[in-house]
């Protein structure tokens, strides 16, 4: 091992690998950061500046939604900023900006789907940007350039899933560009490049219907449809 580096040879002698050694040692250490300060699960995530958020959820100790925000620094260190405006279990986040978005969700038994939105900014200051266009919980975030987009999710209207696209800019300003190709809840949202992708979900709760359905948003939220996943599910 030389100056700070790992080196590795193979049986003749010659060096095949060498990494530096702080960095080998880093990629090994675990640590166990603070716990959330209350135990929940259906909470949603997402990251804005130095820090990164868990949202709302269910919490079975009280069997009620949560309004509760964890945030963890770059250096794990946990606070607790403001809760959200509404307790609510089911929900998703997406960044855009300089801001953390919490949309959706599912408020409880009385009050049912929501159509709030929470946004942090980058000193974990919470505003209430404009209401999503439709109420709905189990849906999907991504973000793609200039926009966070929450896409599909139930309408608990009969277990109607929603197709209903809501995107949110730098500015917190709300648009509703195309709707996805086939409505649907519990699905997946992530992004790569150009491009917010939007696949699988239930295209009806009723009847436990999977779809394989992959919708992608560019830049200008232009809507595409790429192949298909390889197997149909939520």
């Amino acid at each position: 091992m030389g100056e700070g580096l790992i080196t590795r040879r193979n049986s003749s002698g010659v060096l095949i690998e060498f990494e530096n050694y702080y960095n080998f040692v880093e990629g090994l250490t675990s640590s166990t950061p603070t716990a959330l300060s209350v135990a929940r699960a259906s909470l949603a995530g997402a990251s804005v500046g130095g820090y990164a958020l868990f949202a709302g959820g269910y919490a079975s100790a009280s069997g009620n939604a949560s309004n509760v925000v964890d945030a963890y620094n770059t250096f794990l260190t946990h606070s607790t900023p403001t809760a959200l405006s509404v307790a609510r279990e089911n929900l998703t986040g997406a960044s855009v900006g300089g801001y953390a978005l919490f949309a959706g969700g599912y408020e409880g038994y009385w009050s049912g789907n929501s159509n709030v939105v929470d946004a942090y900014d980058t000193s974990l200051t919470r505003s209430t940007p404009t209401a999503l266009s439709v109420a709905r919980s189990a849906l999907a975030g991504a973000s793609v350039g200039n926009y966070a987009l929450f896409a599909g999710g139930d309408t608990g209207t009969s277990g109607d899933a929603s197709n209903v696209v809501d995107a949110y800019n730098t500015s917190l300003t709300r648009s509703t560009p195309t709707a996805l190709s086939v409505a649907r809840e519990n699905l997946a949202g992530t992004s790569v490049g150009n491009y917010a992708l939007f696949a699988g979900g239930y295209a009806s709760d009723s009847d436990n219907v999977s779809t394989n359905v992959v919708d992608a948003y560019d830049t200008s939220l232009t809507r595409s449809t790429p192949t298909a996943l390889s197997v149909a599910r939520k």
